[in-house]
């Protein structure tokens, strides 16, 4: 006999008997008092911080800001739209990082 033959022989018998191996270590489900290992339990909330309130602040001059910047159609235009309109080349490649 080779030494592959035997190498294989004995490859082929661990794959059998571990599956036997792994099933024995495991606790009896129908087992009441069965010791079970400690389950390490990490809730997805545990680093959840509450959203907190913007401070309040004078609305005059908040929309003051906002016309200066230039209302609503300013807010409502996509970024190539925006770099277009403050003399921007197109053909740069503009601001199309949200794409």
């Amino acid at each position: 006999m080779t030494l592959h033959f035997l190498a294989g022989r004995l490859l082929g018998f661990a794959a059998l008997a571990l599956p036997g191996i792994l099933v024995a270590a495991q606790p009896d489900p129908l087992d009441a008092n069965a010791a079970v290992p400690v389950q390490d339990y990490r809730s997805p909330l545990e680093d959840y911080r509450a959203q907190t309130d913007e401070p309040l602040q004078d609305w005059r001059a908040a929309n003051d800001l906002v016309g200066r910047i230039g209302g609503w159609r300013t807010y409502s235009m996509e970024g190539w739209e925006q770099s277009d309109e403050q003399g921007a080349d197109p053909s740069e490649g503009g601001d199309h990082g949200h794409h």
